[in-house]
């Protein structure tokens, strides 16, 4: 007999388990301090453990579709709170040496990777239409509040130790509780419907969805996405130092203005791109331009603030429009959850790659000051905001042509 599902419930689980999918920017407020516990390391190779988990996030994203045929997404799901759980604990007792943070880091990416694919494969399960478009965008509100709280919580833990900061990963315990109570046992290989099965006899499916050519843009977005938005959270602590505003305690409340205008925005976004569209995505690039300018305007921390919340905007405007664009494009389930994937594999190629905007930064300009690193960050955004606003409207242009 099947087991009523309490989908309100479920959608209230879906978010809180959500809470860790930006568990990296935990770290923010200890950056500074971790760069002054290991003297002899790179700047750019401390920002690596928190863009570290990117990686396992890439290439757990891309076998989650196989891995659900064979485990219940529950149970993957529930591995994947313990592993952030675990570096809870771990990270705060066991942090003598850079090699064993990094491993900390890797456990993070493998808890970050099965919750972040599979909690939206969850909503694509049980949702559709406009319900689930609102409920993408307030998915992405619960994974910048989540960040908030932890960046927030993170900034006074650091104050007494930076290596602290890790037990904000215990957010993650929440989500494993309602994890527990409220989401269904899944079949580890769910049947195909007569259209799925057509499509693999048509040479559909997965390898359909790699074919699309359309798809790609989304997926060159997403990466520019989050390897610019992390300059934020991997300079904020560097930044607040570098030109004396405060402490470690300001820079964990700068990261969490950050990550406010993500949740705020997030949850509006289901309206925002009912009229907007797919121009969501310049919109959040400019977004973000403009909040990088305003933080390095004026050393104090009233600009810091306010550029943080316009800036943390931005990937509750792009993020969740990529993946709806990128759903789009699909026919079946295979393909539905094969997107989701893929751009969130991208998201966190972006992520692992930030780091390497503080080495070009500093080649340009000579010099090591994370000034450069944001002004780098916002004219790239620039330009990809001015490059998708004109490709979106060329593109529209071309279809209403098309249906005259």
């Amino acid at each position: 007999m099947t087991k009523t599902i309490n989908k309100q419930m479920l959608k209230i689980t879906i978010l809180v388990l959500t809470f860790s999918q930006m568990a990296t920017n935990g770290l923010s407020p200890a950056m500074s301090d971790m760069a002054a516990a290991f003297p002899d390391v790179a700047t750019s190779t401390i920002q690596m453990l928190m863009t570290l988990p990117g990686i396992f996030v890439v290439f757990l994203s891309l076998i989650s579709a196989w891995l659900t045929s064979i485990f219940p997404k529950k149970y993957l799901i529930g591995t994947g709170s313990l592993c952030i759980c675990a570096t809870a604990v771990l990270g705060t007792f066991l942090h003598q040496s850079l090699p064993v943070l990094f491993a900390w880091s890797a456990l993070m990416g493998i808890g970050m990777g099965l919750i972040s694919a599979l909690t939206v494969s969850l909503i694509s399960d049980y949702y559709e239409g406009q319900e689930k478009e609102n409920l993408m965008g307030l998915q992405t509100s619960a994974a910048n509040m989540g960040g908030m709280i932890m960046t927030a919580v993170g900034g006074v833990l650091t104050a007494i130790a930076w290596n602290f900061d890790y037990l904000v990963y215990l957010i993650a315990l929440p989500g494993l509780l309602l994890l527990i109570l409220f989401v269904p046992r899944e079949s580890p290989a769910p049947q195909k419907t007569q259209e799925e099965d057509s499509e693999a006899e048509k040479g559909g499916g997965a390898a359909a969805f790699f074919k699309n050519g359309k798809v790609w843009i989304y997926v060159v977005i997403s990466v520019m996405m989050l390897f610019l938005f992390n300059a934020g959270p991997t300079n904020l602590s560097m930044y607040v130092t570098e030109v004396g505003i405060g402490n470690s305690v300001v820079a964990g409340w700068a990261a969490t203005v950050f990550l406010l205008g993500g949740t705020l925005m997030g949850i509006v976004f289901g309206q925002v791109s009912k009229r907007l569209g797919v121009f969501t995505i310049p919109l959040g690039f400019l977004f973000m331009a403009v909040g990088f300018l305003i933080m390095i305007a004026r050393a104090n921390v009233i600009f810091l603030y306010i550029g943080c919340l316009l800036a943390g905007m931005s990937i509750s405007l792009v993020s969740p429009q990529c993946i709806l664009q990128a759903s789009s494009f699909c026919k079946t389930s295979q393909e539905l959850a094969m997107a989701a994937a893929v751009i969130m594999a991208a998201s966190n190629i972006g992520t692992f790659l930030t780091p390497q905007l503080t080495n070009i930064a500093r080649v340009i300009a000579g010099s090591e000051s994370t000034v450069y690193r944001f002004i780098l960050a916002l004219a790239l955004a620039v330009v990809v905001a001015v490059v998708t606003l004109i490709l979106f409207a060329v593109e529209r242009g071309q279809t209403k042509k098309g249906g005259a």
